[in-house]
């Protein structure tokens, strides 16, 4: 399986990214159960992910979709999802309910100062513990 690991890219980047994951679930009861199992695995992530900082669930009760946006502050540590066995049974179960599911990785950018307006005053991520602000440009 190592030889299907992409180590480049928004994950090897310093910063951290922010996962987001889109459940199209169709019923009400598949939306309360995307919701239990956010409940059943995020325990489990904490303990084998450590550059899991949490997890936030969004749902548009009306179009039945529900939203997780996850926090990382390493990008490779995303990998440490694979060792999570109730993420791998709680995937399967998702799939076994016929929610449809689509997501992305977010990398950092930048300081949205630089990201809106260009070159400026920078900081770090604010997904890592590092607040230094650098010297102007």
């Amino acid at each position: 399986m190592s030889g299907l690991r992409r180590d480049d890219g928004p994950i090897a980047q310093p910063g951290g990214v922010v996962v987001v994951t889109l459940f199209d679930c169709r019923t009400l009861r598949n939306v309360l159960r995307v919701w239990w199992a956010h409940q059943w695995v995020k325990p489990a992530v904490r303990r084998l992910a450590p550059a899991f900082l949490g997890v936030r669930l969004y749902i548009d009760w009306p179009a039945r979709r529900v939203r997780s946006v996850s926090l990382w502050s390493d990008g490779k540590g995303l990998f440490a999802m694979g060792e999570v066995g109730e993420h791998i049974r709680a995937a399967h179960l998702v799939s076994g309910w016929g929610v449809a599911t689509s997501g992305g990785v977010f990398g950092y950018a930048g300081d949205w100062r630089e990201v809106m307006f260009g070159p400026g005053y920078r900081t770090n991520s604010p997904l890592v513990d590092d607040m230094t602000v650098q010297a102007k440009e």
